[in-house]
This record gives structure tokens, C-alpha cells and sequence, in this order.
């Protein structure tokens, strides 16, 4: 029987904080992993399972306790955390998603002392959202340490370590001599693009357009590369679907989601944004209730929209769809006969799928019925208030962002 190495999936987040909310690192790799002869030792979350002492129970009985000035039962309770500690320090190499929000603090900087030296795989989401959203000394930890790497998504960690899994299954040592070594040989292998908020400080983009005309592909644009803060609805409903089934339900029939669901996550968004932050509403608002309230908030908090409406025809509009294709792991669209083809994702090389509203001729007509009234209704809003630009559609997406770029810089 080969002999298996140790892998630490160690999820990351205030130990208050709803662990619904944190990344689920295991439900990507683990299978291959075990695969590829390695044994998974469960992170903190897990751990408190076992223990019959859940999250969903344990981190109110801590909050409750740090808030009351309960040290001595707080110190007590904390040894369940130094357990699993224990087991992630005998791991050779951790894999971890630090939640983007996560606020870091005294559970952090615990965390990094017992993990210190174990080499890390830092998963910063496929947006570079870790980097972007994170304030908290855990994930800045991590990043600037000698035997950590950080990736965009879970694929281009699994497609990391089989180009090197000989090294991997040598253990720690040979693991940290890896990176060191790529380190050494490319020492801004961590940077990812950096802000450019003095260009674009304070700006608010909404981005709005046929289905399939790019939106979403020109609001990452803008996040990836100049820093925006990026609003999405459909990224934003998919982060809801566990707890609203018959929302999702209703969503993959083509239909549009309340105003009040759409009106809630912008609200929550904007008050999370600093005052220089630039952000990026793609595909948002579509409905004039949703227009209506966005432009008040943006004026409440000193900001003009920037309202750019990428023109397409239907009939490219209607082709695009049909041959739509989504990586959920990068969180990108792919428009093409050859991604219907062979649903390969170029970038982590993980499988695309098919949005359900996608699929049936009955829900594509209802997207393009409530374009034709509830967007352009939401379009003609925004050119009242004289904030509208058209560009041309029918062309790269690379020649689309260049124009883009100009508009915001004028």
C-alpha cells in the first residue's frame, strides 16, 4: 500500500462568522486528492463537528463570551480550535480560500503562529476578490509568506500540484523547497494587478446591454484590471440560490428576480464601499424600481453613474446565448460553437456548463420580453438623466474595454 501524505483544507473567517458563508475548498479538490494518494485532515469546522460542538453553535458561544469579558471560559472553549490546530500543523502543505470579507484579528493571527512554515496554496478567488475585498491579517499573512503561492481558482491549484505531484508526495520539505525555488526564480509570482484608483477614484460604471453583449465580461475587465469593486446580478443571485430553491427555480424559467432581492444586495454593497472605491454594476439594474433607487444612493453618497450601454443586435444577442457557456469556477462566459463543442474552460481547463434559462426557447423568449420592457425602460431612465453613452458591440472585447477606458477618463 503506497504511503499517504497529509493535506490540510483549512477554510478561513471570524470563528463567529456563518460558516455557510465561508469557501468550501474540500467540495473542489478533495476527490482528486484522495486520488492522487493523499490523506485529508479536516479543518477547523469539521473538527467542531466531531466534537458535537457545531459552528452554527460554537461560534455564537464564543461571540457571546469575548462580548461579555468571559476570558477564562473563552480561553477554555478556544482549546477545541488548538486541537485542530495540532492536526494542521503535522500536515505537509495546506490548501486555503480565505472568505473575502473576513475581517482578521486575534483568530488569524492564532491561526497563522500554529501554521507558520507549512507550506500554503492560497486560493484568492477567480477574481482576485482575496486581495481586492480582504482587510483581514490572515489572508496578508499568507500572501507574504516564504512557502506560499497564491492562485486564482481551485483548478489551477489541482493542475499545480499534478505538474509537480512527484515533489508533493516527497512531503513538506521538498514542498517548500518547490516554491522557494519558484519564488526565488520569479519574485512577483503573488502580484496580481493593482489598483489604479487614482484614475478612477469614486467612480460608479453600470453597464447595461442585449443578453450576451459582454457585460459581464467588460465589469471583470474593470475589477480584474483597474481595481473596481464589481456588482453583478447574476454572480450575486448564485451566492443566494441555497437558500432561496424556488428563486433559482424561478431564475433558470427565464424570469427576473424581485426588486426587493436586486435592491437589498446593491444596498448592502454600496454601504460596504469606501468613499474612493470605484465599482461596477454589470447587467444591473434592470428594473426601472431598481434604477430608481440606485441613482438616489449614488447621489446620497456624492457619486454620478457612468452609464455605458453596449450595443448588439438580437440576432447576435439570441446566437450568444444559445451558445453560452459558463466556468463556474473562474466565474467567466464563453461564447462559441467550439465551447458547445468541447466544454473545456481555456483558462483552468475545468469543465463549462449550461445556465438552465439557456437551455429551453420558452425561457429565452421571456429574457428577451423583459429586455424589450423592463431594461429599456431602465435605459431610458438613465438617458433622461443624461448619463448614457452607446458603443458598438459587434467587435472584440478587447477593442470594447479599450473604448470603455476612454469614457472614464474624460
Amino acid at each position: 500500500m503506497a504511503y499517504k501524505r497529509k493535506v490540510c483544507c483549512y477554510r478561513t473567517g471570524p470563528i463567529e462568522g456563518n460558516p455557510g458563508a465561508s469557501f468550501h475548498v474540500k467540495n473542489q479538490v478533495d476527490e482528486f486528492l484522495i486520488e492522487a494518494g493523499f490523506e485529508i485532515v479536516g479543518d477547523t469546522f469539521e473538527h467542531l463537528e466531531r466534537m458535537n460542538r457545531p459552528q452554527s453553535v460554537y461560534g455564537i458561544e464564543m461571540k457571546k463570551m469575548r462580548d461579555q469579558g468571559l476570558i477564562l471560559a473563552y480561553s477554555e472553549k478556544e482549546l477545541l480550535l488548538v486541537m485542530s490546530f495540532k492536526k494542521a500543523r503535522r500536515s505537509d502543505f495546506i490548501i486555503s480560500r480565505p472568505a473575502p470579507t473576513a475581517s482578521g484579528g486575534t483568530t488569524s493571527e492564532t491561526v497563522i503562529s500554529w501554521l507558520k512554515g507549512v507550506p500554503k496554496l492560497v486560493i484568492i478567488g477567480p477574481h482576485h476578490e482575496g486581495i481586492l475585498d480582504n482587510n483581514s491579517t490572515f489572508m496578508i499573512r499568507m500572501l507574504t509568506g516564504r512557502y506560499d503561492l497564491v492562485f486564482d481558482t481551485e483548478r489551477h491549484v489541482i493542475n499545480f500540484i499534478k505538474k509537480h505531484i512527484k515533489v508533493f508526495h516527497k512531503g513538506r520539505n521538498a514542498i517548500r523547497e518547490l516554491i522557494a525555488n519558484i519564488k526565488k526564480e520569479n519574485p512577483r509570482i503573488n502580484d496580481r494587478p493593482r489598483k489604479m484608483w487614482d484614475e478612477f477614484e469614486g467612480k460608479a460604471v453600470i453597464i447595461l446591454g442585449w443578453p450576451g453583449a459582454g457585460k459581464d465580461t467588460q465589469g471583470r475587465f474593470l475589477q480584474d484590471l483597474c481595481g473596481f469593486k464589481f456588482f453583478g446580478s447574476g454572480h450575486e443571485l448564485r451566492h443566494l440560490h441555497a437558500g432561496f430553491p424556488d428563486l433559482k427555480e424561478s431564475l433558470g424559467e427565464g424570469n427576473l428576480a424581485p426588486p426587493w432581492v436586486i435592491i437589498n444586495r446593491i444596498t448592502q454593497k454600496l454601504i460596504s464601499l469606501a468613499k474612493f472605491e470605484p465599482i461596477v454594476f454589470a447587467g444591473t439594474p434592470k428594473m426601472l424600481v431598481e434604477a430608481q433607487m440606485l441613482a438616489d444612493a449614488l447621489s446620497d453618497l456624492g457619486r454620478k453613474p457612468i452609464v455605458i450601454v453596449i450595443d448588439i443586435n438580437e440576432e447576435l444577442s439570441r446566437k450568444r446565448i444559445i451558445n453560452r457557456r459558463n466556468c463556474d469556477s473562474c466565474e467567466e462566459y464563453f461564447y462559441g460553437e467550439e465551447f458547445v463543442r468541447n466544454p473545456i474552460c481555456p483558462r483552468c481547463q475545468g469543465p463549462l456548463s449550461e445556465r438552465k434559462e439557456n437551455m429551453n426557447e420558452g425561457a429565452i423568449a421571456k429574457i428577451f420580453s423583459w429586455y424589450k420592457t423592463d431594461v429599456e425602460k431602465t435605459t431610458k431612465f438613465f438617458e433622461d438623466m443624461g448619463v448614457v453613452t452607446h458603443i458598438d458591440g459587434h467587435r472584440t472585447k478587447e477593442e470594447i474595454f479599450e473604448d470603455i477606458l476612454n469614457i472614464l477618463k474624460k
